[in-house]
């Protein structure tokens, strides 16, 4: 019998995994390419630096892949250690498990990454070309609203991984 307080635990392990392979991977990225974030940037800064560097470009799709095979396969890790501890899981159980990992990245991308690296600490390689000294750089309510629309990705996020979980579980773990 699973309880709330293992699915828990287990959730936040795995979330905190998720939020660290996710930070090396932003973290490389920007070493090799910092505007290929500019998209995510507030809109003062992305219109006064403009459209991303052809190499960034190129290099975006191969970063996006890395990133999303990372949100995938970090929360099913988590839902195949929950399995081989309890066996099969319901839906809501994976759903809710799934849900959390998301969220606590979601979370740490707010408190680390937006509010303490990007708006507080602000290390140069953050800082874009010309773009210096710009309010976007101090805009906490711009990465909260990230935030509250990142609590979507989360629960849409949720149902696609815990749909692929049930289906797994099924075809696979008999």
């Amino acid at each position: 019998m699973l309880s709330w307080e293992s699915l828990l635990a287990n959730a936040l392990l795995w979330g905190l995994a998720l939020s660290l392979v996710l930070f090396v991977i932003m973290a490389a990225s920007m070493v090799l390419a910092p505007d290929m974030w500019v998209g995510d940037y507030p809109p003062d800064i992305r219109e006064k630096y403009g459209p991303m560097r052809p190499r960034s470009a190129r290099l975006r799709s191969f970063v996006a892949v890395a990133f999303f095979a990372a949100v995938i396969a970090l929360p099913l890790l988590a839902l195949l250690t929950l399995f081989s501890a309890v066996g099969r899981l319901s839906f809501v159980t994976a759903l809710l498990s799934t849900f959390v990992v998301l969220l606590v990245f979601n979370t740490f991308d707010l408190l680390v990454l937006d509010w303490l690296l990007f708006c507080t600490l602000r290390p140069r390689f953050i800082v874009l070309p010309g773009t210096e000294g710009m309010a976007g750089y101090r805009d906490y309510r711009f990465h909260f609203v990230g935030f509250l629309k990142g609590l979507g990705f989360c629960l849409v996020g949720a149902v696609v991984i815990a749909g692929l979980w049930m289906v797994g579980q099924a075809v696979f773990l008999r």
